[in-house]
């Protein structure tokens, strides 16, 4: 056990197979377990993730139903759309609008949360490594992925600075079995959801309450190379 079981999380892009992943593995830990856009949760929300106010609706809900939130996880992932040849204009904004967007808006809003709620907190993203190591004719996610994680790091300047006992990390996760069909040119043994999961769970506990601003690479090396 992880001594988290009396913590309440949110989690974001709860369709995603490492959502579904991380809502089980939260689960198993006796974890209260909001689900947003998914299932397997103790409590399932719908939210327009594009929409500032839906989120703001989400985490009142949330709040009064189960509590918190004492954990945000935010996967964020998105696939090769094209390279230097076919890559139009408005197909690489619209992969940062259905990617950071939504990242962007559920890490304010849930910051602001448990700021109203005073809950010393612990903000999770999980994104492709792409984050840090490029991939040929993925322009669009590698770019969009980089900007979750600086925003991130942004945010957890700002919490360190504002004292609220609020963490921001993330995970950088290498191709994920079943779903990443992005080309790093190095073979690396595909990630189970449920490692990257179990990574997440960690950065809930008091071992991590003094980490903030990092990325934890769960790729089998392939940042590394």
């Amino acid at each position: 056990m992880t001594g988290i079981a009396t913590k309440t999380v949110f989690i974001a892009n709860g369709a995603h197979p490492v959502a579904q992943a991380c809502a089980a593995a939260f689960r198993a830990e006796g974890v209260k377990v909001c689900v947003a856009n998914g299932s397997g949760g103790d409590l399932k929300i719908d939210v327009d993730v594009q929409d500032q106010d839906s989120w703001i609706s989400a985490f009142a809900t949330s709040h009064a139903e189960l509590g918190g939130p004492d954990v945000l996880v935010i996967p964020s992932f998105g696939s090769a759309s094209g390279g230097i040849e076919t890559l139009e204009a408005e197909d690489f904004v619209s992969a940062h609008r259905a990617m950071a967007v939504p990242a962007f808006l559920a890490q304010n809003q849930g910051i602001l949360a448990m700021r109203r709620a005073g809950i010393q907190g612990a903000l999770v993203h999980i994104l492709p490594a792409a984050a840090r190591s490029a991939v040929g004719n993925a322009a669009a996610v590698c770019t969009a992925a980089a900007g979750v994680l600086f925003s991130s790091k942004s945010a957890a300047l700002e919490c360190a600075k504002a004292k609220d006992g609020i963490v921001v990390n993330a995970l950088l996760a290498g191709p994920v079995a079943g779903m990443d069909d992005l080309d790093y040119g190095v073979h690396v043994d595909a990630i189970d959801p449920q490692q990257i999961a179990a990574a997440a769970v960690f950065y809930a506990t008091e071992g991590a309450v003094y980490m903030t601003g990092m990325d934890l690479p769960i790729d089998n090396g392939l940042v590394a190379q």
